[in-house]
């Protein structure tokens, strides 16, 4: 099913106004594309075009109030918000500061607390003159870091999210489970992750936007890059990691294949990566913090002679975003409540510049975690 009931995004937004309240903001203004569709359900690429500002202002009191610009009222009167102001854009000189400006003290008591999107894993999707041009014109207001409360409400899944979840996990893990009979020595990394980019689409993903691929002997030095033209050889280790989405929702892991003869060291490294992962499997439950995590996989790691992780992190969020808070690293103590999903990825540098990573997608259960993409190879799989 495609998107959600109207209960869901009433609900959304009621769990919001509780943090609201104990926080005494009289209203949260909404500028992302992310959180934009989250609490109204607007489903739309047109987020690509940087040039015109959306803002949805949701006050402590009311419904939700869409300020946006006229191209996007026809798509927006299909969602569940009734009220929408709108703006002729793009129109450089006031690019929707007026209206919302008005909708503001229309709607909002005198010295307002309002919060924004300031703080952690957030951004304004708005230009910083026109922000400070807002300030400026609402002096008797206050404009205040609301990202935490936001990343409160949306870390906690719903069922509905967790069923979409669970969807794009499993086509992916179908496709990972039987790949190694895809591929062989002389491809192109391009050329493998067309076919598995393909494979998805056909399977019922609706779009790859995120397809990491590396190769090298051994194992590699990087997790961030496209697929390149480079020829897989023998006694190379490829990883590919995709980040796919259904109906908006991501999976986010990876899967290693070995190619011919893969020297021992490379193997062992494998495999001290698969037991710090069982660790990190073992810790994931309610009452767990990211620090505990984090810690059970480092013990693993370091005792096997981990050089660095340049990652910086062994594991996040996961959702509508491909990476959510909070993020597995030894900084971050976070507890873990029920339906939050999240990624476990441990990375080991066994040697300067050369590296493995494994990653799963579980959801945090009453009393441990469930399983959502199918468990990587105990040993890495050959492709002779």
């Amino acid at each position: 099913m495609r998107g959600f009931p109207l209960e869901e995004y009433r609900t959304r937004v009621s769990n919001l106004k509780i943090d609201m309240e104990n926080n005494k903001l009289d209203a949260i203004l909404i500028t992302s594309p992310h959180n934009f569709r989250y609490f109204t359900g607007l489903n739309s690429n047109f987020w690509e075009s940087p040039t015109r500002p959306w803002f949805l202002l949701i006050p402590q009191v009311g419904d939700p109030i869409a300020i946006i610009p006229l191209i996007g009222q026809t798509a927006l009167e299909k969602t569940w918000i009734k009220n929408i102001q709108t703006w002729s854009s793009p129109q450089p000189n006031d690019e929707g500061i007026t209206a919302l400006k008005t909708a503001m003290i229309k709607t909002l008591p005198n010295k307002a607390r309002i919060g924004s999107e300031l703080g952690l894993e957030s951004h304004l999707r708005m230009s910083i003159d026109d922000f400070d041009r807002l300030r400026d014109n609402l002096k008797n207001y206050k404009f205040l870091n609301a990202s935490d409360i936001i990343w409160k409400v949306r870390m906690i899944k719903s069922q509905n999210e967790i069923k979409k979840i669970k969807k794009i996990t499993k086509i992916a893990s179908a496709i990972f489970d039987n790949f190694s009979e895809k591929l062989h020595i002389g491809m192109t990394e391009i050329e493998i992750c067309n076919i598995f980019k393909k494979e998805l689409i056909d399977k019922g993903a609706d779009h790859t936007l995120y397809m990491s691929c590396a190769s090298g002997q051994g194992g590699y030095n990087q997790i961030i890059c496209d697929p390149s033209e480079k020829k897989i050889t023998d006694g190379d280790i490829l990883i590919i990691d995709t980040g796919s989405t259904f109906d908006g929702y991501f999976c986010d892991f990876d899967r290693n294949y070995g190619f011919g003869k893969i020297n021992k060291e490379s193997q062992d490294a494998y495999n001290v990566l698969w037991e710090a992962t069982e660790k990190g499997l073992e810790q994931a439950m309610p009452g767990s913090t990211c620090k505990e995590i984090s810690e059970a996989m480092l013990s693993i790691l370091q005792k096997a002679g981990l050089n660095s992780n340049n990652v910086g992190r062994m594991g996040h969020g996961l959702g509508l975003q491909l990476t959510e808070p909070p993020s597995i690293m030894s900084n971050d103590t976070t507890i873990l409540k029920e339906n939050m999903i999240m990624t476990i990825e441990p990375c080991f540098e066994y040697t300067p510049g050369k590296m493995l990573v494994h990653e799963e997608n579980i959801l945090i259960t009453t009393d441990g975690f469930e399983r959502l993409s199918t468990r990587t190879p105990k040993t890495i799989p050959i492709i002779n």
